[in-house]
């Protein structure tokens, strides 16, 4: 299929700090009884205007109109059909897309729509599934031209953000554009965020259904909503749609329920088959080495995930953070080397219990050694004796581990927040990462020349393993 390009924006809106912020809830009516538009009439408008858009749109033929669901809304009701063919967002097949047909109120004629409907990855991993109450992610509305119209950006059931077109995009004031981010979310090497006079602008970009690659801008700046009734819903199968019987092709109602896609599978984790290891047993060595002329030295070390990934969307899209301790006296030196994993596979280790691995000849993009005393190491030696016994990939994970353990033992490793998900007010969630330890590595290095930090990569120290 010939690629086209397109270019919209995505306008997502956000008060300042002395103005309160106004967050408008998804509509879930109940349903009124009053049918504006049947199915009959529904199909006949599709059937029209099939060999208008056959060039453009084949995404019309072959419907299966036994599986039309009414949804009833505040003024009447719209039918909807799922459609073949899935949107690709962020390297990764995701979402779905629906066929919408409603009569307009304002002269009531019928008209359509086609929706992409794209959860997103972070919230669908946690979920498990996409809900109306929860819903978090895109919405994009063409017409049968696959032209795009608009669309909506939701976080936990409200709205946060507006898709616009490129003219929509064109009119807005510049005031506040100084600098772009090519790829918001996107983790490359150097993770920043431009914010000038409270407003930023991104790019983002994915596939649509028909194969046709899109670019889009996000602004955050200032947030307004409203609710007029004439939106063609949101996400989620709990949606405005109520589960209703099979009815006849006339004004009936049709079985059929809102798609749920599954959550993107997350990625794999550099040494996650690495032999497990008793901490403890681990730690206790460096009391083979006794203190007094002894030399203590902690290593960070980062493995990156890959530059145009998003976070735990797709293979090599986490990275790792590893932690290297080491103990000399003389000619004498022990070091262990490890890091902190979930246990299970797939969907099932992004919340689980935990485990150390060893994590020596592991190769590193960036590295940070940290000379400490005596006191601090014990105190670091003592927390990983001991672990947390759980992993989360958002709220605890290998990068949090690490920077708790620099903070049990008063070492200033860097905190590694940064954010992951949606942008926008109530949109932005924040993650300890890898990427983000690399980041503040990084900036650490930049206002400390002095310290030691590689940037060129490596191979991690062997670990001495347990001692008998």
């Amino acid at each position: 299929m010939k690629t086209k390009f397109k270019i919209i924006a995505l306008l997502l809106f956000t008060f300042s700090a002395c103005q309160k912020e106004i967050i408008t809830e998804l509509p879930i009516n109940p349903p009124t009884g009053k049918i504006n538009l049947t199915k009959a009439d529904a199909r006949a408008f599709i059937d029209s205007q099939k060999t208008i858009y056959a060039d453009s749109n084949s995404a019309l033929e072959n419907l299966n109109w036994n599986e039309a669901r009414i949804i009833d809304t505040k003024n009447g009701n719209i039918w909807k059909i799922n459609l073949a063919g899935q949107p690709t967002f962020q390297n990764v097949k995701q979402g779905y897309r629906q066929l919408a047909i409603r009569r307009n109120l304002k002269n009531n004629e019928i008209d359509a729509r086609i929706l992409e409907v794209i959860p997103d990855a972070i919230y669908l991993q946690k979920e498990k599934y996409a809900s109306q109450k929860t819903f978090t992610g895109r919405v994009f509305q063409y017409d049968l031209a696959y032209k795009l119209k608009g669309g909506q950006l939701f976080s936990g059931g409200k709205q946060i953000g507006e898709i616009g077109t490129k003219e929509q995009f064109e009119k807005q004031p510049v005031q506040g554009l100084k600098e772009i981010n090519p790829l918001k979310g996107i983790q490359g090497k150097v993770m920043m965020m431009q914010f000038m006079e409270s407003c930023a602008w991104y790019q983002d970009s994915y596939v649509d259904a028909n194969g046709e690659f899109t670019v889009h801008s996000e602004r955050i700046c200032s947030y307004y909503g409203y609710d007029d009734g004439m939106n063609w819903g949101g996400g989620g199968n709990n949606t405005i749609n109520q589960e209703v019987s099979t009815g006849g092709d006339g004004g009936g109602r049709s079985s059929g329920s809102e798609p749920s896609p599954p959550p993107p599978a997350p990625s794999n984790l550099p040494g996650e088959n690495n032999n497990q290891v008793d901490p403890k047993k681990m730690m206790e060595c460096f009391s083979q080495i006794t203190n007094p002329n002894a030399a203590f030295v902690v290593r960070v070390y980062v493995i990156e995930p890959q530059p145009g990934t998003s976070f735990n969307v797709g293979q090599n899209s986490f990275g790792h953070v590893a932690i290297s301790l080491s103990k000399t006296s003389g000619n004498t030196t022990i070091t262990q080397t490890v890091g902190f994993y979930p246990t299970g596979s797939g969907l099932e280790k992004l919340d689980s219990k935990s485990r150390i691995l060893d994590n020596g000849f592991s190769e590193y993009d960036i590295s940070a050694t940290y000379f400490v005393n005596r006191d601090s190491f014990q105190k670091l030696v003592d927390y990983i004796s001991d672990p947390p016994t759980s992993y989360h990939f958002t709220d605890f994970n290998c990068s949090a581990f690490v920077y708790a353990a620099g903070q049990a033992g008063n070492i200033p490793i860097p905190d590694p927040t940064t954010a992951i998900g949606l942008s926008g007010p109530g949109g932005t969630g924040f993650a300890k990462t890898p990427a983000g330890m690399a980041s503040a590595l990084r900036e650490q290095k930049i206002n400390n020349p002095n310290s030691d930090i590689n940037e060129g990569g490596g191979i991690m120290p062997e670990s001495k393993g347990p001692c008998n």
